[in-house]
């Protein structure tokens, strides 16, 4: 009975929040369609129609917004990712802290034993080691370890946390660049980390924000920190079969196949959704026509291939227990009546210092978003998008109506004579006066010969300066959009030679101002991802993990991450922000054509410098191309010297000759330095001698003094039985 009622609040729970929080996300569809170049067709349709009259051009879409969040995207590709990892748990750090002292005491120790050794040869060689030197030594130690020292523990998180970049199976760069498209396009990033099936992995799944509802909490940019989410997933019978069937009753699978085969015409797929996503248009629950589009799902597929997709809807959600700890409890519901339900979960992943926490497994961050909806760099374009359109429409209508330049002709001057019939009459006349002779016939049924009447001149051609002024708002329109994405000319289009260094400084500089934000949350994205990786690898790893990073194109190094370094700990994950970097590249693309100017690279490193997809190998084809030509010009300068460097081969020759005798001089003087410091060495030696010898007789003296008193004290310390002095 209690399980039954636990059950019956599972489901209540699921469908509360699929009712509250799943809806139809017109404004995302929006900006997912204009970023692939989609427009309804409907919206521009009266001025294609004209009135009936129709035009001989469309509007078309000519991709504006996508080629500047593509080249953020790009960008964003081509910087390294560089992750450090850091213990953040007070057990962690104090072990850290001891490892560290430990370490520290071991070098000042050997420090100590060789500064030891080496004070007889300081002395002799009267170099002055002194007390303040070692000090200073010392501090100096201390300070390079404190700054450098990477604890056991934070080198195993470091290596499992590059393994996981590396591996193939995680495809990090990809699903990087798919969430920063998300974050450009919409302003969400959905992602969730999880265990692989085989439980021996890490899957790494991005959502789609189309399909991702989130009930957030909004003191928090991260969607780990919201109070429920639910993911709903477009598939196929088999698809839910093989993902959910091992957590299946019978009755669920029979229900399953039995519910939704061959129920309906493979035309038609099951869909639950609240409205058309291409008209807008509300639609009813259930069965509709396969001509309608699956949010988030492409509409491509639905016209290629015939499937029955059926909603599935994974629910989570946070509660405070009666310990006042907080828990996360799980379920699925597939269709409208079907079940999984998880409930707690057990694993979830808590930190040490703050063990009643916990979060949903989806994360991911809203773009710059306080009060209102997440910022769209697409949406905030859309309007940009339509005008360019329009403006291109516009004049290529204009082109398309134009006509030509012309006389105006009365026919009744056309000599008959041309023909009898009146086309052969005109294709004549046009003939002739090709030819430079225009035939008229004034007598011809009393005409009279008219020149103002006969010829009057036409011009039906679209004026240059009209298009001109089309092209002025086209190029107006494009630097509007430039100065809201932030990705200008230089960086959208490349630098040309004539392009001036400074402009071009400026307006990179201007151009990072704005992109800043971007990578900025990317990098917050970027973070989170790498940090509930770590935070999951606990669990894959936690026997431990044994693997190989490659370095580079030639060399490789295999690592252990012992579990009782890696397992035990909270972990933070500090990323070198991408716009540096960056800014680093576009800054040396912009000295570039100063350098053309000048000669000392050639015209054709710009497209080198374009195609780098790196700060590093941006750098390495520079300095190359730089190398070549510095090359090229010293030969040249050295075929144009050849007759010079002919007629200076005797003073050469004698300047070497006079080099040689001050090598002899040079030898000389070095020879007599050599005996000088040999004499010195000698008199240090002897004075070192004479010391110790006369610290020995010293030492001789003071201990026949010492002797001769005891010899005394012993006659007279007033003992009878004392009376011999004894030899010692």
């Amino acid at each position: 009975m209690k399980d039954t009622k636990k059950n019956e609040e599972l489901m209540e729970a699921t469908n509360r929040a699929i009712s509250e929080l799943v809806y139809p996300k017109y404004r995302l569809q929006k900006a997912y369609n204009y970023y692939n170049c989609k427009r309804d067709a409907e919206q521009y349709r009266f001025l294609e129609e004209n009135y009936g009259i129709g035009q001989p051009t469309s509007v078309e879409f000519i991709p504006l917004i996508r080629k500047h969040v593509d080249a953020l995207v790009g960008e964003f590709l081509g910087t390294p990712i560089l992750p450090k990892v850091s213990c953040k748990d007070s057990a962690t750090i104090s072990a850290i802290t001891r490892e560290k002292e430990v370490a520290i005491s071991s070098e000042v120790y050997s420090l100590l034993q060789k500064h030891l050794k080496n004070s007889m040869l300081s002395f002799i060689d009267g170099r002055d080691i002194t007390d303040k030197a070692i000090e200073q030594q010392i501090q100096k130690l201390i300070d390079d370890l404190d700054q450098s020292f990477i604890s056991q523990y934070e080198m195993a998180a470091q290596n499992v946390i590059e393994y996981i970049m590396q591996s193939r199976d995680t495809d990090l760069m990809t699903k990087l660049r798919i969430l920063f498209l998300d974050l450009l396009i919409t302003g969400y990033a959905f992602y969730r980390v999880k265990p692989s099936s085989s439980k021996g992995n890490i899957d790494i799944e991005v959502l789609n924000p189309l399909n991702t509802f989130i009930d957030r909490n909004p003191e928090s940019i991260y969607i780990k920190d919201s109070y429920r989410v639910v993911v709903r997933k477009w598939l196929t019978k088999n698809q839910i079969l093989n993902i959910y069937g091992r957590d299946l009753s019978r009755d669920d699978i029979a229900k399953i196949k039995d519910s939704w085969h061959q129920s309906f015409d493979t035309s038609h797929y099951y869909v639950r959704s609240f409205a058309d996503v291409k008209s807008g248009a509300p639609m009813t629950d259930g069965l509709e026509a396969g001509r309608e589009i699956v949010p988030g799902f492409p509409d491509e597929a639905i016209q290629s291939y015939n499937y029955k997709l059926i909603p599935v809807y994974e629910v989570e959600w946070t509660e405070t227990d009666k310990d006042y700890n907080l828990q996360r409890y799980e379920t699925v519901r597939i269709g409208q009546e079907i079940y999984i339900l998880k409930g707690k979960n057990e694993e979830v992943i808590r930190s040490k210092d703050n063990p009643s926490y916990c979060s949903l497994s989806v994360n991911g961050v809203y773009f710059n978003d306080r009060n209102n909806e997440p910022f769209s760099l697409v949406l905030a374009c859309a309007n940009l998008q339509d005008r360019y359109d329009l403006l291109h429409f516009y004049r290529d209508n204009l082109i398309a109506n134009s006509g030509t330049t012309g006389d105006w002709l009365d026919l009744s001057v056309l000599p008959t004579a041309l023909g009898v019939k009146l086309p052969e009459r005109i294709q004549k006349w046009i003939a002739y006066k090709k030819s430079g002779v225009a035939i008229i016939d004034t007598s011809q049924e009393g005409r009279q010969f008219n020149s103002n009447t006969t010829y009057s001149g036409f011009d039906d051609t679209v004026k240059a300066q009209t298009i001109q002024g089309i092209q002025i708002a086209i190029d107006a329109t494009e630097q509007t959009t430039s100065s809201i994405t932030g990705v200008f000319r230089e960086r959208l289009n490349g630098i040309q030679q004539k392009d001036a260094v400074t402009n071009v400084q400026t307006s990179v500089n201007n151009s990072f101002i704005i992109t800043k934000k971007y990578y900025q949350q990317m990098d917050l994205v970027t973070n989170e991802l790498l940090l509930d990786c770590l935070n999951i690898a606990k669990i894959v790893y936690k026997n431990g993990l044994k693997g190989t990073l490659i370095l580079g194109d030639k060399y490789q190094r295999v690592f252990t991450a012992l579990p009782k370094y890696f397992t035990v700990s909270d972990y933070d994950i500090h990323i070198v922000t991408s716009t540096d970097v960056i800014k680093d590249m576009e800054s040396i693309k912009a000295i570039i054509p100063e350098f053309i100017k000048s000669g000392t690279l050639e015209p054709g490193i710009i497209f080198e410098a374009l195609t780098a997809k790196s700060l590093t190998e941006l750098k390495y084809k520079v300095q190359k191309a730089l190398k070549v030509q510095k090359d090229e010009n010293g030969q040249m300068q050295q075929l144009m010297q050849q007759n010079e460097q002919l007629q200076q081969q005797v003073q050469q020759l004698q300047q070497q000759l006079q080099q040689a005798q001050n090598k002899v001089e040079s030898l000389n003087e070095a020879k007599l330095q050599i005996e000088d410091r040999k004499a010195k060495a000698d008199e240090q030696i002897g004075w070192y001698t004479a010391k110790t010898d006369r610290r020995s007789k010293d030492s001789k003296a003071e201990n026949d003094d010492k002797r001769t008193e005891i010899e005394y004290a012993q006659l007279y310390d007033g003992n009878s039985n004392n009376n011999e002095v004894r030899n010692i």
